[in-house]
């Protein structure tokens, strides 16, 4: 998975949609996320929001150092992601962001 970035930091956007009836499942799976995903190498910030009118939309902020840093989460995502799958109204959209100001 190629991914590109402006200078020394891949920032991206995760957004998660929960099933009806699976938004506090889906919010535990996610927060326990955090804390293990900001000390991993190459995290600079990772952020987990909810829409305050939507409960069970879920996005996180995050900036990784390199390309590989953030594959290297991926790669370690991946177990959660796949348990969390029938959790989930539809596939988790990933989207890497170019600074451009």
């Amino acid at each position: 998975m190629a991914f590109f970035g402006n200078g020394d930091k891949i920032n991206v956007i995760a957004e998660i949609m929960a099933k009806s009836g699976c938004e506090d499942a889906v919010r535990a799976m996610l927060t326990s996320l955090v804390e293990p995903s900001r000390k991993e190498k190459g995290c600079k910030l990772y952020l987990l929001h909810e829409d305050k009118k939507k409960p069970g939309s879920f996005w996180t902020y995050e900036e990784w150092t390199s390309e590989e840093a953030l594959e290297e989460h991926l790669v370690g995502a991946k177990g959660m992601l796949e348990q969390a799958k029938p959790l989930l109204d539809g596939d988790l959209k990933l989207t890497v962001l170019n600074l451009l100001v």
